[in-house]
């Protein structure tokens, strides 16, 4: 299944090639011209009903903005479903061009004709009156998904939709003052500094919401209709569920994991934008499976499926946006890293902090494959630009490598400092936009150090090192063992701390050695006979090695079979195998790969396959016994998926909540049918 990520960061795609086609265009156009689009938009005072019977929208709007340079022309960017009926300047009516198609890089837009040149820092209001239908993803920026919908099972607009007029997305910050229409018994999930207040009108048969902003924000995200309303605290936060009937079995459980990372991040970061108050709304599955604007997030209907694991990783991630994406934004898209590169590097350390032993390991592991699968790609500076960003490729890229960079960056400043620069570019950038190049100044200015090498190898370079380690044993007058060698990399240069642990008979010690060129020495004391010297044990370095090889191609394959691509994942299953006949791991996922075409036996020969390698990781033993029983239910023969499930609770391995998964199928057979609505995806993928 597709993870998208919250569509701001999408849309900047669209805004890069825009801010592309005008540099190019001002090399040809008169001064006068350079200026056209570039202005501020200050606020906006909306008045908007859904009328849900008939899908429609029905909208006005004054939209108080100041034009940077002087001009006589603004461009807006709106929903091509939705039509402009007038538009004016002090009750004077302006003549404008719709563009409900978008041609070239630009989207849908209206073309405004101000009818004289405006000084620049003047400021100009404009009276936007606008409808239209909006029912499917036509005229929004997504050709599957629809980011604005109005109707009689419920509504949406978000503003990523371009439901109403804007400009510079996700960086033109406004206030607000918005009123909503809709027909009397519908509830409206929103966000505003005051109390929501709704005000009934029974001639119309309508009640109306108002929503009001007075610090800058992106605005415009709502949604209406028949919800279960129920407000659960943690610790000092409020959270506000919009659940519809039926969904209300998923609240407590999503509450206590949110508020355990608003906790989180509150300690490690600092308050968010929103205040205390996190409303959290459910829409349709023909939008994204989550959505965040300020203060408010979105989840899809299939998210509140009680037959589904909790998405623990995506909803911790899309928290985390409160603080990278909307209490700090964004310069432009080549900046992505500082928000989706953090939102996935907090996820992880909230993680990191609830996890120890093996399931720790498991995790340190998987973020480092996750981040080399796609490493040549493209550079983390470079991929927003190079890449569709809803590509496995730009998510190994900006996510997963961006997480781990981050986190080698906590290893080059030590905890403390890298605790207090994110501390303090919350605060800087608090309410503004950010870049790279402002987090790279911050965090030079805090190591006290030129830390221009760090980010040219790691976000504006690729290429990783490898590895390997000579060394000799020597038996010491006291009976103690030395081990002394050399540590070798081979990059051209890297500056980074690197651990090296020595394994010995009785006990293992661990040395961290700052590497600065082509290798380094080391040298340990044990009083057990050394068995092996293991550089980077935790995961803590972007490296390359032969096992990470190994789980490199298989990770392609389990994002190809995300994707829906069968056979090209089974040609990175098997690639991986020739490397490695004995790794359970990628005999498990081709296990899986079959399990999903209902090829039951061949699923059957793999997931014994991979009780007879390596068992690595440890869980493999119970959830591998857990898939044999789905197989053998599958195929009918009861019996034998009954033993499955019993190996599966002897195991004793809790594991992604093994235990009551398979106490689950004792109870009630696997059902074929429901493994896209249960979620059978491996553990860790």
């Amino acid at each position: 299944m597709k993870i998208f990520r919250p569509i701001f960061l999408q849309l900047f795609l669209i805004i890069s090639a825009v801010l592309v086609f005008a540099a190019a265009a001002a090399a040809q156009q008169p001064a006068a011209q350079q200026a056209v689009n570039r202005f501020d938009i200050t606020n906006y005072r909306v008045e908007a009903q859904l009328i849900p019977d008939q899908h429609m929208l029905r909208a006005g709007a004054d939209i108080t903005l100041t034009p940077l340079d002087a001009t006589r022309s603004l461009v807006f960017e709106l929903n091509g479903s939705l039509k402009v009926e007038s538009i004016d300047r002090n009750g004077q009516a302006l003549t404008y061009v719709q563009d409900s198609v978008g041609v070239g890089s630009l989207g849908p837009s209206v073309r405004v004709d101000l009818g004289q040149v405006v000084p620049a820092n003047q400021p100009v209001t404009l009276r936007f009156r606008w409808s239209g239908a909006l029912v499917s993803p036509e005229g929004g920026p997504l050709a599957t998904k629809r980011l604005a919908y109005v109707g009689p099972e419920g509504s949406y607009l978000l503003y990523a939709s371009r439901w109403f007029p804007f400009h510079d997305y996700a960086a033109d910050r406004a206030t607000s003052d918005i009123t909503l229409i809709v027909p009397t018994g519908l509830q409206v999930a929103g966000t505003s500094d005051d109390a929501v207040t709704a005000q009934p009108s029974p001639k119309e048969g309508a009640t109306r919401y108002r929503f009001v902003h007075r610090q800058p924000v992106l605005i415009g995200n709502f949604a209406a209709g028949q919800y279960i309303n129920r407000n659960l605290r943690f610790g000092n936060y409020e959270i506000q569920f919009y659940a519809k009937p039926g969904s209300e079995g998923r609240i407590n459980s999503y509450a206590e994991l949110m508020g355990q990372v608003l906790e989180f991040y509150s300690k490690q970061y600092g308050a968010p934008l929103f205040g205390n108050r996190l409303v959290v709304a459910q829409i349709d599955d023909e939008s994204l499976d989550t959505y965040s604007g300020p203060g408010i997030m979105f989840l899809a209907s299939r998210l509140f499926d009680s037959a589904r694991s909790l998405p623990e990783e995506k909803l911790e991630r899309e928290v985390a946006y409160q603080w990278w994406g909307q209490t700090v934004g964004l310069k432009s898209f080549d900046d992505a890293w500082i928000s989706q590169g953090l939102a996935e590097w907090s996820s992880f350390a909230f993680r990191e902090s609830t996890l120890s032993g093996g399931a720790l390991e498991g995790a340190q592991r998987e973020q480092q494959e996750r981040a080399l699968t796609f490493e040549q790609t493209a550079s983390i500076a470079r991929a927003p630009s190079a890449l569709d960003d809803q590509s496995a490729a730009y998510q190994s890229i900006v996510f997963h490598k961006g997480a781990m960079v981050f986190r080698m960056l906590r290893e080059v400043l030590g905890k403390e400092k890298f605790d207090l620069l994110l501390h303090n570019f919350l605060e800087q950038y608090r309410g503004k936009n950010a870049s790279i190049d402002d987090f790279e100044h911050l965090t030079t200015q805090l190591a006290s150090q030129n830390m221009r090498y760090f980010f040219a190898q790691w976000v504006e370079g690729t290429g990783v090192p490898e590895f390997t380690v000579d060394y000799q044993i020597i038996r010491t007058r006291a009976g103690k063992f030395r081990t002394r060698g050399t540590v070798k990399q081979t990059l051209e240069s890297l500056r980074m701390p690197v651990q090296l642990m020595l394994r010995s008979e009785g006990d293992s010690q661990t040395v961290l050695t700052m590497i600065e060129g082509r290798s380094e020495d080391f040298d340990f004391e044990s009083n057990g006979q050394p068995i092996e010297v293991v550089v980077d044990p935790n995961y803590k370095i972007l490296r390359m090695s032969d096992d990470l090889r190994i789980s490199i191609i298989a990770r392609r394959g389990i994002e190809l079979m995300k994707e829906g691509q069968y056979a090209e994942a089974q040609q990175q299953f098997e690639a991986a195998l020739k490397l490695d006949r004995s790794n359970s791991w990628v005999y498990y996922n081709l296990g899986l790969l079959y399990l999903e075409q209902r090829n039951w036996q061949l699923a059957l020969d793999n997931f014994e396959a991979s009780l007879n390698g390596t068992i690595q990781p440890s869980w493999i033993e119970v959830w591998a016994h857990i898939k044999k029983g789905n197989a053998y239910d599958a195929k009918g023969e009861r019996n034998r998926a009954v033993a499955e499930y019993n190996k599966a609770v002897q195991s004793g391995i809790n594991y992604d909540n093994a235990m009551a998964i398979a106490k689950k199928f004792l109870a009630t057979p696997f059902d074929p049918k429901a493994m896209q609505s249960a979620g059978l995806m491996s553990p860790g993928n």
